[in-house]
Formats: structure tokens, C-alpha cells, sequence
């Protein structure tokens, strides 16, 4: 099972761009209808997990706003002939499951969007892929059947993201 950490739900939050009373809305539901899928260490607290929530939305603002100096890090570096590589740093399987789980809570918690739509080729990109490989392939049907998603093409026509084209436009859709 995959379970919703503080950042996950901040950064659903911080893209959704909600009014404070909505993202509290949202925190309260989710704490209500979905504390078995809250990480343990915040099942005993709502006061601590609203407070790492609210710590990560903090930190998603001010990355936002330092996204510059990162740039400015790599430009300075390569005048002295080193390399800043974030990409070293960034573990794949988080980021995929960060994304779907984004998506989980908007389907969830955003009624305006009963399904995500994208072309499977700019979901590859959004991982930094051009193509699909084995591996990635099986790691976003193992996220998204855990999270109980659907892949669906045109006409609620279910379908694997192993299978299809990849310029094909999929629908994701909670079960």
C-alpha cells in the first residue's frame, strides 16, 4: 500500500491553488475518510500531520522562489568547470509516486475533474522519458493499480500503458 505523506498532499495543494478555507477542507477529508492511508507517524496526531503539511507547502513556495539560485549555483559552477547534477539526487520511483498520488487527491478532492487526461507520450516526459522501457512501464502500472487508478482511452475503453501507442490520450480515473 501506498500511503500519502505530508508532501504529497502538499504538493496537490500547491498545485491546485485553493483558497486556505478549501485546502482545509481537503486536509480535514482527507483526515476523516482516509487516515489508514496517512503515513503511521501521523496517524496519532492531526495537529502534527496539518503541521507537516503546512511545512511542506512552505518549502514547495520557497523552492519555487529559489529555482533561480539553483540556476545561478549551475552557471557559476560550470565557469569553474564542475557540475551540479539534481538529477543524482532525485529518486524515480518517489517522483512517479508523487505524481500519481497528485493526481489521486485532485480525482478525489477536486470536484470539478472527475478524470486526468494526457497524452501517454507527455506522461513519459513528465519522468524524463522519450520512450517506454519494461521497468518504468511496471513501475507506473504498480502505482497506479496501488493507488486504484484506470488507465481508459476514448469511450471509457480500458486500457494497459504497456499496450497502447504512445501518442495515444489516456484517461485516468479512480476505480
Amino acid at each position: 500500500m501506498l500511503f500519502y505523506t505530508p508532501l504529497d498532499i502538499a504538493i496537490f495543494l500547491f498545485v491546485s491553488n485553493f483558497a486556505q478555507s478549501e485546502e482545509r477542507e481537503v486536509i480535514q477529508g482527507i483526515w476523516e475518510k482516509e487516515i489508514k492511508s496517512i503515513q503511521t507517524e501521523y496517524r496519532m496526531s492531526k495537529i502534527l500531520f496539518k503541521r507537516h503539511i503546512y511545512f511542506e507547502l512552505a518549502k514547495l513556495d520557497d523552492a519555487r522562489n529559489g529555482f533561480n539560485e539553483i540556476n545561478e549555483l549551475d552557471i557559476l559552477l560550470k565557469d569553474t568547470g564542475q557540475t551540479f547534477d539534481i538529477s543524482s539526487i532525485i529518486n524515480e520511483q518517489e517522483i512517479i509516486e508523487h505524481y500519481f498520488k497528485t493526481i489521486k487527491l485532485e480525482l478525489t478532492y477536486n470536484k470539478r475533474n472527475s478524470y486526468r487526461k494526457i497524452k501517454l507520450r507527455q506522461l513519459l516526459k513528465q519522468f524524463g522519458y522519450k520512450r517506454r522501457s519494461a521497468k518504468l512501464v511496471d513501475d507506473m502500472r504498480h502505482v497506479i493499480n496501488t493507488l486504484g487508478l484506470k488507465t481508459y482511452l476514448k469511450n471509457r475503453i480500458l486500457c494497459d500503458i504497456g499496450e497502447i501507442s504512445i501518442d495515444d490520450m489516456i484517461m485516468l480515473r479512480l476505480e
